[in-house]
């Protein structure tokens, strides 16, 4: 505990996929959970039906053994605009994202890479479910 989050790429592009966006924001609010993208989205070589692989980290999963941690996930993810979209969530407290990111494993990789992307929620633009959810 108090070691300091690895350092990791973090995402300011325009074309941030609004889904992503959303989809942290309710994690956030949730869970107090911060989100990361890896994978084909991480690398920008995603085609169409590609799926979204995702890291949520947070304190709270502390609470939970692993395989129950946001089990309305699939719910969140279809308010975010997901429906029909492939969705694989991984959640890790931020302890066990410090060891999974400096190790050896497909997160460690996905950052030597450049691929392991912090989403990066501007409270300034909000998404466009927050926009609908506000009028």
């Amino acid at each position: 505990m108090g070691r300091r989050r690895t350092a990791t790429a973090v995402v300011t592009r325009v074309d941030l996929d609004p889904v992503v966006v959303c989809f942290a924001e309710l994690m956030q609010g949730r869970y107090g959970a911060e989100i990361y993208a890896f994978g084909s989205r991480g690398r920008g070589t995603a085609r169409a039906d590609s799926d979204y692989d995702l890291v949520a980290v947070s304190p709270s999963f502390a609470e939970q053994r692993s395989f129950l941690r946001v089990p309305d996930r699939y719910d969140l993810w279809q308010q975010a605009g997901g429906y029909g979209l492939g969705l694989d969530l991984h959640c890790y407290t931020p302890d066990e994202f410090d060891e999974e990111v400096e190790g050896l494993g497909y997160l460690g990789e996905a950052r030597e890479r450049g691929e392991l992307i912090r989403i990066q929620l501007d409270p300034q633009e909000p998404c466009a479910l927050r926009k609908r959810l506000s009028v």
